[in-house]
């Protein structure tokens, strides 16, 4: 009897059930919480609870037929590389309200306090950036992809391995466009009225994390990478806001970073005029 087990996808614990149930089942579906949602919509949902969760995602597997999913690979599966990214992206996250709170006080006190707590949190930061690194740099695979991605102008060693940390199994994904999806920073199609004007938001749809650490390469790739900066460019010239260029940046890094990494070949700028060339 084939059983198919369908879940939401929920970071690191929802991995774990997944990898689980997929040694045990012939088909295992993890799908966007966002789908599950809309899909209860459309059914004109009234309950919630756990059991009504359950029963909804069940119908939703029953109605939609998923597809699989593939679970990822021994390096990727890692967990502790996950979490210490997320750890890091925590402090980091600590240190820049701190920062904030440091500019907004005026007692000598407090001050002080504040910078104390700076200075712990940087050297905490700077200790996890270098267990990180060293923990990438002793797996093979994750090694090599790091090299692949720190090819392309714009990703750095450190930015490198958080998006490592986040980055799915290539094998679910037939193209970039899938990936980038699944960082959701592919942009949603919205019009009203009759205008004819439309607006293109990132539909946020997807991974937050990888998102996050996508933005400083994308702002890095918009002055060193010539894909990026010609591309950047076009849309400015468009009249596009400058969060719309960082997003649209951070949806082409994802494509190249796609193709890098399928091909296992470093980036090339020269790429696709040396296709045209030959074509």
């Amino acid at each position: 009897m084939s059983i198919q087990a369908c879940l939401e996808a929920t970071g690191t614990y929802g991995d774990s059930v997944a990898i689980h149930l997929h040694k045990h089942l012939s088909k295992v579906s993890l799908v966007n919480p966002r789908a599950i949602k809309n899909f209860g919509a459309m059914q004109l949902r009234r309950d919630k609870s756990d059991k009504a969760d359950a029963r909804l995602i069940a119908q939703y597997c029953h109605n939609q037929e998923p597809s699989a999913w593939q679970p990822p690979s021994e390096a990727q599966a890692q967990t502790q590389t996950k979490a210490l990214a997320r750890r890091l992206s925590q402090l980091k996250g600590d240190l820049t309200r701190e920062n904030n709170r440091l500019e907004a006080a005026s007692d000598k006190a407090t001050r002080t306090d504040i910078k104390d707590h700076v200075k712990s949190l940087t050297k905490r930061i700077s200790k996890l950036e270098a267990q990180l690194e060293e923990l990438i740099k002793n797996n093979p695979e994750n090694k090599q992809t790091l090299e692949l991605l720190t090819s392309i102008n714009g990703i750095g060693k450190k930015s490198g391995s958080q998006i490592i940390s986040e980055l799915p199994d290539l094998k679910n994904f037939p193209t970039g466009r899938g990936l980038a999806a699944y960082a959701g920073v592919t942009p949603r199609h919205f019009q009203s009225g009759t205008s004819g004007k439309t607006r293109t938001p990132m539909s946020k749809a997807g991974n937050s994390q990888l998102r996050k650490h996508l933005f400083f390469p994308a702002m890095s790739a918009m002055r060193f990478n010539p894909i990026c900066k010609e591309f950047a460019a076009r849309l400015k010239a468009q009249g596009k806001p400058q969060i719309v260029i960082i997003g649209a940046i951070m949806n082409k890094l994802l494509h190249i970073i796609y193709g890098v990494l399928k091909h296992q070949k470093p980036f090339d700028p020269e790429y696709l005029k040396k296709h045209e060339k030959t074509a």
